[in-house]
């Protein structure tokens, strides 16, 4: 019973965590605005 309940938990925490969206920032939109903002406000051109 315990694994059971335990192996649920795991289960459970585990698609939690793949669920949550991702933050604006690192999607490939806000990755853009993030450096044409920076390239406006500090003369920044992120190459990487």
């Amino acid at each position: 019973m315990k694994k059971l309940v335990g192996l649920v938990l795991v289960v459970l925490l585990t698609m939690g965590a793949c669920a949550t969206p991702k933050p604006y920032y690192e999607t490939t939109q806000g990755k853009k605005k993030l450096k044409h903002y920076n390239k406006l406000q500090f003369g920044q051109d992120n190459k990487r």
